[in-house]
């Protein structure tokens, strides 16, 4: 195991720490969960994919030649569900296990991740053919999100040694930023890089948790933990510390943390300030409807930092939902969550 655990608050520096790492260290890889991050990294001149599309223009372009399904395919490609004919519809209802048996919803079909591709082609219809040859095409391979999932963990678990041998040939160190948001296949290829003999610099939040159920990072030991933050400013941050004992410092300034009414809410709609709401509810519903200035979900806005006064509405809110619409804004914060916990 060659891995180095950094654990950062929210404006903690990550993506400075990691374009500073790539400068100084050459042949590296950059990865990260969220396209908009890869592409400030990608605008800085370094190699920079989500693991997604680490494993389409990658790792099963170079592994495919040992799938016998997949073959020697000449590209990997992402079918949308929805744009399909409907010949072809019941592709989405195909899966793909960890031994490698595909099914059509419960019912496994005729051949499986082992049949090779040129076999398949020869072979006289049978339920559910064309949506597999469509699929494992001669010369493409197309992949949705689900059937890519599963194919990954598929090639995690089945062809370990030769993913490390393929990335440890070309990278002579890999980050991986936001791993607290990684789930699935995701989670399984980074805890297989982490116990590697390839240089793993694995980075995140453990209190930003809030798209995917994924816990390995938040039980994973920090090698060092980074708990100030760049962004948040220090009235916020002694807010955080106080409700939600998160240890997080900013730094010194004027701003405003207030705790608001709904029926407050109205007179700090001027234009300007962002709304940040979980989810929208019968209550909130038409507040965020006539809403005048920019609005998010925190979920969308996670990852994003807002240079703008926020509020945030909403009658209770997980901490980490909490801790992450603070942190988006360098100003003032204005809520209406009242209690500390849900």
């Amino acid at each position: 195991m060659n891995s180095e655990i950094i654990k950062y608050v929210a404006g903690g520096g990550k993506t400075t720490y990691s374009a500073n790492y790539l400068k100084n260290n050459k042949n590296g890889l950059y990865l990260a969960f969220t396209n908009s991050v890869i592409e400030d990294v990608s605008k800085k001149g370094f190699l920079s994919k989500t693991i997604d599309s680490l494993f389409i223009s990658f790792i099963i372009p170079k592994l495919c030649c040992i799938i016998p399904l997949v073959s020697n395919c000449s590209k990997v490609t992402f079918v949308d569900n929805d744009k399909l004919p409907n010949y072809l519809k019941n592709v989405s209802q195909l899966r793909l296990d960890e031994n490698g048996n595909i099914y059509n919803k419960s019912k496994r079909l005729d051949v499986n991740i082992n049949t090779s591709n040129e076999f398949l082609h020869k072979m006289s219809d049978f339920p559910n053919s064309k949506a597999i040859k469509y699929i494992f095409d001669k010369n493409c391979l197309r992949l949705n999100h689900i059937f890519r999932s599963e194919l990954c963990e598929y090639i995690i678990k089945t062809y370990p040694n030769e993913i490390i041998e393929l990335l440890s040939d070309r990278f002579d160190f890999i980050i991986i930023d936001e791993a607290q948001d990684l789930s699935g296949y995701r989670e399984t290829f980074a805890n297989l890089l982490y116990n590697s003999h390839i240089k793993t610099i694995i980075l995140g939040d453990d209190f930003q948790n809030i798209i995917n159920n994924g816990i390995w990072f938040e039980k994973l030991i920090a090698d060092k933990y980074e708990t100030k933050s760049y962004r948040c400013p220090e009235t916020n941050c002694k807010w955080i510390r106080d409700n939600l004992n998160i240890e997080i410092y900013g730094n010194s300034d004027s701003s405003i943390f207030a705790i608001i009414n709904y029926n407050e809410i109205k007179q700090y709609d001027d234009g300007g300030k962002f709304l940040l709401y979980f989810a929208q509810s019968p209550k909130s519903k038409e507040i965020i409807r006539n809403w005048s200035g920019p609005k998010d979900t925190i979920k969308s806005a996670k990852g994003k930092t807002i240079n703008r006064d926020i509020v945030i509405i909403g009658n209770k809110m997980s901490d980490k939902n909490l801790y992450t619409a603070i942190t988006r804004t360098t100003k003032n914060v204005y809520s209406t969550i009242k209690n500390k916990h849900i």
